[in-house]
């Protein structure tokens, strides 16, 4: 029975929004923000991009290449997490299930809950519960055209269960702890091949850990022994690194840890590990231009993977900027001096010693990055080719522009030419610890559960696109 719920929830899905169509306005003009002539200010600095910035509708359909599953559920989904009267009793529902240890409740154990929860919101954020199931949907991935996908183990240990000044408990479950870590990510890193990337998080290896990011002590030598093997198997595999960034207090920590193996691993002019960088914080162009200038001094290569930030809830107000437009303007400015090789405003070089990693939902700012970069590229003028992301599950029509923008780029170029590569992020494991890891983020950052409105109207008229196809007799 399970499985034939399973089976046919896509379709069922699919035939409630069919019907709901007509209802759906055919109009999107209305909603788009013409970017031409756009320009930040920042300080007494204006930051400008070139005019043919915007972000419009693209004739080529580059919403086509995703299959029928995804944009139902992206249209499902989204109605759910960005409905007033739906989100807040979804995500207590979606709690329970989560955080429940009665096998009535457990999608593991349920299985009439499973073949509701796997095929409508597990695999639609998540990259599967065994090796064979994320290496299927990382190939699918990759037939759409992502460079590749960033994984990260799904179960996790939750910070805030520590409480400040707490003794860990006996060093046998403190090793055990680092031990599920550590094995954890290793067998991630089985899965991943090269050009892929792991991103893990320091207080998933338990209390202990977590002590030691609180006092700023250096990491425990068992969680060190850990990390020195994470690195040198990704090292060998051609696979990165992200370090994701976690509440304002284990970040300082978080960021001494990780500097100290960039200095060790991002050798030769290439970046294993990536640091994250929160635009939303008022010190996160600082703190960028002094790991930088480390970097330069020592030479190695700074990683960055740029975020606006996802902990707006917990991390202190006053460190965070006043207002979105100051984060917006913070966080384009600092691709502009990146791209442009001028974030430490050298009067006659450029800093070279940095690979950026453009994470965001935000439609704009993925525009002005995107035509920055084709501009400058095509002036010999890019200082370092970036990367973009966006979660699985989310930001799925600015994934498909740059997509799209990359392979003109390719397309057009007289000579082999380094592109932007494409990526999705994507957690692993049993349906209820994945599920855990969603409740969390959507609480966390109930900003990034409200950018899935993002490009609702785009897939609504990729889905009346291929409606109307079909009704003619055409495929795609």
């Amino acid at each position: 029975m399970g499985s034939i719920i399973t089976q046919r929830l896509p379709t069922l899905c699919a035939r409630a929004i069919i019907n709901s169509i007509r209802y759906q306005s055919t109009s999107t003009q209305s909603t788009r923000r013409n970017l031409t002539h756009a320009s930040l200010n920042k300080g007494n600095e204006t930051v400008a991009f070139p005019e043919s910035v915007q972000v419009k509708h693209h004739q080529e359909h580059s919403l086509a290449r995703l299959p029928l599953s995804s944009i139902v559920r992206s249209l499902v989904l989204g109605t759910f997490f960005t409905s007033p009267l739906l989100y807040r009793p979804g995500i207590l529902v979606l709690g329970k299930v989560a955080d429940s240890n009665s096998g009535l409740l457990n999608p593991d154990r349920n299985l009439l809950i499973r073949a509701i929860v796997k095929p409508l919101i597990y695999d639609h954020f998540c990259a599967g519960t065994n090796k064979a199931e994320i290496q299927r949907n990382v190939a699918k991935l990759k037939q759409i055209g992502f460079s590749g996908v960033i994984l990260g183990y799904g179960k996790e240990y939750d910070p805030r269960k520590q409480k400040h000044g707490q003794n860990t408990k006996k060093m046998v479950e403190a090793e055990a702890e680092i031990e599920h870590w550590r094995k954890g990510n290793v067998e991630t890193l089985q899965v991943l091949g090269e050009g892929d990337i792991l991103a893990m998080k320091y207080t998933g290896a338990g209390k202990s850990v977590v002590q030691a990011l609180l006092t700023g002590s250096k990491p425990p030598t068992q969680f060190n022994e850990a990390l020195q093997e994470i690195c040198r198997i990704a090292a060998a595999q051609g696979t990165r690194l992200f370090v994701d960034a976690e509440q304002d207090e284990f970040q300082a920590t978080i960021d001494d840890w990780t500097v100290d193996l960039m200095r060790q691993y991002n050798r030769d002019g290439k970046a294993l590990i990536y640091n994250t960088i929160q635009s939303y914080l008022k010190n996160s162009r600082s703190k960028l231009e002094h790991e930088l200038s480390l970097a330069e001094k020592e030479g190695w290569t700074l990683g960055v993977k740029l975020v606006r930030g996802a902990y707006i809830g917990s991390d202190p107000r006053h460190k965070i900027h006043d207002t979105k437009a100051e984060t917006d303007a913070n966080y384009n400015g600092i691709v502009k001096d990146v791209l442009t090789g001028n974030i430490l405003k050298h009067p006659t070089n450029r800093s070279s010693n940095i690979a950026l990693f453009a994470a965001g939902h935000n439609p704009e700012s993925v525009a002005k990055a995107s035509d920055l970069v084709r501009t400058l590229s095509a002036q010999n003028a890019l200082n370092t080719v970036p990367d973009f992301g966006q979660l699985q599950g989310m930001g799925d029509t600015l994934s498909c522009r740059l997509i799209q923008h990359a392979q003109r780029m390719r397309a057009g170029a007289k000579d082999s030419v380094s592109t932007p590569g494409v990526y999705k992020y994507s957690v692993w494991g049993s349906v209820q610890d994945c599920m855990q890891y969603l409740v969390r983020r959507a609480v966390e950052n109930r900003g990034g559960t409200d950018r899935m409105k993002d490009g609702m109207n785009e897939l609504w008229e990729e889905l009346r696109r291929r409606m109307r196809n079909w009704a003619m007799g055409r495929r795609g």
